[in-house]
């Protein structure tokens, strides 16, 4: 790996470090842009000092104007700034100019390693996640791999005290953390819903480098509508390593996939690379009946690294068909779901699911000014459309097997522009360490959304069958449009002496929206809505490996609906109290990080009981618990990765009106990987991976009448990797136990996976 050392912009933190020599010289210099080797020159004679300049270095580079510098060392700083040429002080403070060391793009240790410590796109301060004042977890590209996980769902099973919601009868999924609402975003920027789903999760498992799982509310981040954490999903990036890795998948259900890795560096000093990943994937049907998932990317991108720029733009061009979840319904009688035979469909064909087409385009910019300043901008630009076609259900009218079903379906459109644009100090004095911040981001959205002129409702029994009506096909005559403007100002400061490091951050954020409806009942809304949310933190390193930290963090997400009376609904608030340590075991090959945190939202809303057609808000609820995650090689060849959440939850206020129990939250959620590799000859290695994944039961009535069971599912690999040929064979639910996954609604329970059984083979070329 080349050396990642001295650059010519380090001259400025030099001179601004010696204030004595900047004060001795009673003067200023000034020139244009010369050829570099005359420039240095005329520098040298302006102050009478020696210099050494690499003749082969500076040969045919011409150099940057010089603005009333200084001193010697600011002139040579400013003349040769972002120029391909070292520039190092020795202990006389004799300047030298050498060839410039270069510095390259390397893979991300989230794609080689289980345990991911580095700095967090999501941590402005740059912090890792060691250092900072909050629980976080990462589930990294490799232990993807290792456990073969095909989609979002598979892959947030590794999170502790995270709930993955695929109980909507419009198809969608979202997230919640610790029991409140989580918002997801990509590379650390707000993105576009498509109906009921959540940012990101129909990302494609192949172009994602590491998941962050930031828990608590985090309105630094992303502004309003993470109430309980943040679910960021970091794409791959290029890098100047020579790499062309192919796999096959196959598996249940007819499973095939294919998919492609190529990188490289396109440039002879290995400063710009580039990355294509594609892959495509079709099965004959899910576990439940419908249709196959099918799965189409293609993602290129380009990276230009040196010591002190950082470029990178990407695309993701993706286009995305699941079938329907299967699901079954709760029987009120029995208190049980009605059990279904493995692939019978509840109601109607196999061709029911939902598809997604994205395009989306990132870019990224990590500029290091100086030796103290650095700036970073982020783009991206997101275009999605969503279509479901399915019979949804809305309510069961008995237990005899009748139900009320829609045929409307969903048609949506949704674009995206965000930017995010930070600078970033970072300096000592006096022993102190600082890092300040201030940026500001923007976020454009437009979503229109198509109602059906043909859907309908009607009764239906699912256990005696009989014909079905025709799903919707005519959309367009009614509209919903909703265009809002988020823009959020931020600042961060982190303070270090000792052992104890402070932090502090704020943001006010101004949301403005305009919604519009045509059709029969056409109508026009718009809303200006701002609000101030802080956070502080703090990490005490009690030694070299413990560390305990603490933090206080506000959530918040606005609220556009009017009581009866005209006034409007108070916005909801969340507040999240946390303490707990991080500790380094095994010379810090392994990670725990344990914490007890206290998440207390303001209100929740209820219907009207003067006017049904309005809400009411009403105390909010409370969640209290413990988290504990771990990640690492606690030995060599051995991986473990595991979380814990138990989480208590309550009203602030019990009523019959409100309930009496948080619904769709189960108290436990668990799991526990560990793989072992053992090397068995000369590039030869083999080994199992085993892990195991849970939850307790869970409500699905906020008044405590119906209960989804608990759940629990064992899965197992064995690898085997000969030279650049790697096998991986899985079974997952591997006892075939029968779970079902939270809901709050009786008429759509969702059904866990079936055992099924995956094939993989990956081949390097180079």
């Amino acid at each position: 790996m080349r050396s990642r050392h001295v650059v010519a912009a380090s001259l400025l933190a030099l001179a601004a470090c010696a204030p004595g020599v900047a004060q001795a010289q009673a003067k200023s210099h000034s020139q244009p842009a010369l050829p570099l080797s005359e420039a240095l020159q005329r520098i040298a004679a302006e102050w009478g000092a020696p210099m050494n300049i690499d003749p082969d270095a500076v040969r045919g580079i011409t150099a940057r104007p010089v603005m009333n510098a200084q001193s010697e060392r600011e002139a040579v700083a400013q003349a040769t700034r972002g120029l391909p040429v070292a520039v190092s002080v020795d202990d006389a403070g004799v300047i030298s100019i050498v060839n410039d060391i270069v510095v390259t793009a390397r893979p991300n240790e989230a794609e080689l390693n289980i345990l991911v410590r580095g700095a967090t796109s999501s941590s402005r301060l740059g912090q890792s996640l060691r250092d900072q004042a909050r629980n976080t977890q990462v589930i990294s590209a490799k232990l993807l791999q290792q456990q073969q996980a095909q989609t979002m769902t598979e892959a947030l099973a590794n999170a502790g005290g995270l709930v993955v919601n695929t109980a909507t009868v419009q198809g969608g999924v979202g997230y919640s953390v610790r029991g409140f609402v989580a918002q997801g975003a990509v590379n650390g920027l707000p993105s576009a819903s498509n109906s009921n789903f959540a940012a990101g999760t129909t990302q494609s498992l192949a172009n994602i480098e590491r998941i962050e799982v930031l828990k608590g509310p985090d309105a630094i981040l992303l502004g309003g509508d993470n109430l309980g954490g943040t679910i960021n999903i970091v794409t791959k990036k290029p890098n100047a390593e020579e790499r062309l890795y192919v796999t096959a998948d196959t598996g249940s259900f007819g499973l095939i996939r294919g998919t492609i890795d190529a990188n490289r560096a396109i440039s002879k000093d290995d400063r710009f690379s580039a990355r294509i990943i594609a892959t495509a994937a079709t099965a004959n049907r899910n576990f439940g009946g419908y249709r196959g998932d099918e799965d189409y990317l293609f993602a290129p991108s380009l990276r230009y690294k040196n010591a002190v720029t950082d470029i990178i733009v990407s695309a993701t061009l993706s286009n995305q068909l699941f079938g329907m979840v299967p699901y079954t319904l709760f029987n009120t009688t029995t208190k049980q779901p009605f059990q279904l035979p493995q692939g019978r469909r509840l109601v109607g064909d196999a061709d029911q699911g939902v598809q997604t087409v994205n395009t989306q385009f990132n870019g990224e910019l990590t500029q290091k000014l100086t030796e103290w300043l650095s700036v970073v901008a982020r783009v991206q630009h997101q275009d999605t459309s969503f279509a479901l076609a399915q019979y949804s259900p809305f309510a069961v009218l008995n237990n005899n097997g009748l139900l009320l079903l829609s045929t409307s379906g969903v048609r949506q459109t949704s674009k995206s522009d965000a930017i995010d644009s930070y600078a970033r100090i970072a300096l000592e004095t006096a022993g102190i360490t600082h890092k300040l911040v201030a940026g500001i981001t923007r976020t454009d959205t437009a979503v229109k959304g198509l109602y059906a002129d043909d859907g309908s409702m009607f009764p239906y029994n699912f256990l005696t069958g009989a014909r079905l009506p025709a799903l919707a096909v005519k959309f367009g005559n009614e509209t919903g449009t909703i265009n809002s403007i988020q823009t959020g100002y931020y600042g961060q400061y982190l303070v270090g002496f000792g052992p104890i490091h402070l932090s502090a951050g704020i943001r006010h954020n101004q949301l403005k929206t305009k919604g519009v409806i045509t059709g029969r009942r056409p109508s026009t809304s718009s809303s200006d809505l701002g609000a101030t949310t802080p956070n502080y933190g703090a990490v005490v390193d009690i030694t070299d490996n413990l560390s305990v930290f603490g933090t206080l963090a506000y959530g918040y997400q606005p609220t556009f609906e009017f009581e009866r009376l005209g006034n409007r609904l108070p916005d909801i608030e969340t507040r999240n109290a946390e303490t707990g340590v991080k500790w380094d075991l095994f010379n810090k090959r392994m990670l725990i990080n344990a914490s007890w945190f206290s998440i207390r939202q303001n209100v929740l809303f209820d219907r009207d009981p003067v006017n049904r057609q309005f809400r009411v808000a009403v105390p909010g609820q409370l969640g209290r618990g413990i988290d504990l995650n771990v990640s690492g090689e606690p030995l060599p060849g051995l991986t473990v990765s595991g979380a814990f959440t138990r989480t208590d939850y309550r009203f602030l206020t019990k009523t019959a009106n409100i309930g009496f129990v948080v619904a769709a939250q189960p108290r436990d959620i668990y799991n526990l990987y560990a793989s072992y590799l053992h090397r068995i000859g000369e590039g030869t290695k083999a080994g199992l991976g085993a892990g195991l994944t849970g939850r307790s039961s869970s409500y699905i009535d906020s008044v405590g009448l119906y209960t989804i069971p608990a759940a629990l599912q064992a899965n197992l690999n064995g690898f085997l990797s000969v030279g650049r040929l790697d096998i991986n064979i899985g079974v997952r639910n591997l006892f075939d136990r029968e779970n079902y996954n939270p809901t709050r609604a009786t008429s759509y329970v969702p059904l866990g996976e079936p055992r099924t059984w995956r094939f993989t083979v990956g081949y390097r070329f180079f």
